[in-house]
């Protein structure tokens, strides 16, 4: 059975490139009926933080990437521990207690250069230290470590590239190359997907993988994602984490969508259903080239997927949206059926649902507080006679509706346009300044739309 993992360090935000990860293992677990595990990658005590543990499972949550174990580093020191206890035992890794000053002492370099290579000075001894230590494993000597990536294709390198790194620190925590070993072994992982940066960190973990005799999963290492001056996604960009999108109103299904095609994709489809993502995946069809995000991608793929999904499940993400947000549910918003009324026929129009809330607003409000230009555009449009003589009627056909709800929207079409054709104006010219008295903008909807929504205030508002 297919097993993978989402591993992230909790030390900021879930940005897009780790969220790229954790959809390519979601979607190959849910491909091949295997299972996913999210696991917080917490060893570096000292810039884990607990909220951003919260917040990538909230993100998670609100995109139903749903896992189906967890795990926390923190609460398995003490296995790290005795594995590399067992390894020492074994002659495989040693007690070391040199420290930088050492280091840069035999190496002749000054306290501001960096040792970048241990020379072994402790790699023969056989007890353990009363001095504070720390265990490092020993690495083969001049040994070619290959393996076959899904995307990268055979990566080779020789350990003489390598020295004998650190498996447990002087505190007595695990290093990050070790303690994932010991967890995707002790977790049944069986395919690692990840960014290409973790190409070096394999060769190490491999090394580990043999020293414990645990068998070596498979790999596919991600390319970069890029912004459009083609340099690596930096966090800095305020755009590039979950939470910015998840306020802008995107989509879960559509952020999904567009991730997923950063490096994945299948010919002649550019929108994809969770569904459909679930049944197409494949580590097969991973690109090996970068990937360049595009921030209007995203927007475009939402306006998509907010036609597509149905009314209920859109309502649904809607209210998630406006209470996650604390916008208020204004006037008539707070009638149900009317809002999924509304959502229904202004879905399309909208990219967002923070557009789409925004037109909805204007909708539910008892008033419409138009802007001084407006309020002078309409002043013109009625100095016209004939204009204002078709506005006038108008007003009195709102004014003998007695239900909005049932009314005839291809009846009142026919009305209105009658009412133009007899004043000799052309229907454009009325609905405009419909619009305007209406709704104080002439971006809107069309007309028929706009009386329907608004109903009984239509007769306040004209």
């Amino acid at each position: 059975m297919v097993k993978v993992r989402f591993a992230p360090s909790p030390t900021g935000r879930l940005h897009l490139g780790s969220l790229r990860t954790a959809i390519y293992n979601w979607l190959y677990a849910r491909h091949t009926g295997g299972r996913f595990i999210l696991r917080i990658e917490d060893t570096d005590i000292s810039r884990s933080k607990e909220e951003y543990v919260l917040s990538i499972i909230s993100d998670l949550k609100w995109l139903g990437i749903e896992y189906d174990e967890f795990y926390r580093q923190s609460d398995r020191f003490e296995i790290y521990r005795k594995y590399a206890e067992r390894l020492v035992e074994e002659g495989k890794a040693y007690y070391c207690t040199c420290s930088r000053e050492d280091l840069l002492k035999r190496s002749g370099l000054t306290d501001s250069q960096e040792v970048y290579r241990y020379d072994g000075y402790c790699r023969n001894r056989l007890t353990k230290p009363d001095l504070p230590y720390v265990i490092r494993i020993k690495v083969p000597e001049n040994e070619e470590i290959t393996f076959f990536d899904h995307v990268k294709k055979e990566l080779s390198l020789n350990t003489k590239e390598l020295d004998d790194f650190v498996i447990i620190k002087q505190d007595g925590t695990s290093t990050y190359n070790f303690a994932v070993v010991v967890d995707d072994a002790e977790m049944g992982i069986t395919h690692i997907i990840r960014g290409e940066d973790h190409i070096t960190n394999t060769f190490k973990q491999i090394i580990v993988y043999r020293a414990l005799g645990f068998k070596i999963p498979e790999f596919a290492h991600l390319p970069l994602v890029l912004d459009k001056d083609k340099k690596p996604l930096s966090k800095r960009l305020g755009s590039i984490d979950v939470e910015y999108y998840r306020n802008r109103g995107i989509l879960p299904e559509a952020l999904i969508n567009a991730v997923a095609r950063l490096g994945w994709g299948v010919e002649n489809q550019e929108v994809f259903t969770l569904e459909e993502l679930i049944e197409k995946f494949d580590i097969k069809g991973l690109s090996r080239s970068n990937a360049v995000y595009d921030e209007e991608k995203i927007v475009f793929l939402n306006s998509r997927h907010m036609k597509i999904l149905d009314d209920d499940t859109l309502l649904k993400h809607f209210m998630e949206f406006v209470s996650s947000s604390n916008l208020p549910l204004s006037g008539k918003m707070e009638d149900r059926i009317w809002l999924g009324k509304a959502i229904s026929n202004l879905k399309n129009r909208h990219s967002t649902l923070k557009t789409l809330y925004d037109e909805i607003l204007m909708f539910a409000l008892p008033e419409v507080q138009a802007e001084k230009s407006i309020l002078q555009e309409i002043e013109a449009l009625l100095g016209q006679e004939n204009l204002k003589n078709a506005y006038l009627e108008v007003k009195k056909l709102i004014s003998s509706i007695e239900d909005f709800e049932t009314i005839d929207r291809n009846e009142l079409e026919k009305n209105l346009r009658d009412i133009a054709r007899k004043a000799n104006i052309n229907f454009a010219d009325l609905a405009r300044v419909l619009r305007l008295k209406l709704c104080g903008s002439n971006k809107t909807p069309d007309i028929i739309t706009v009386i329907y929504l608004l109903g009984e205030k239509c007769k306040k508002r004209i």
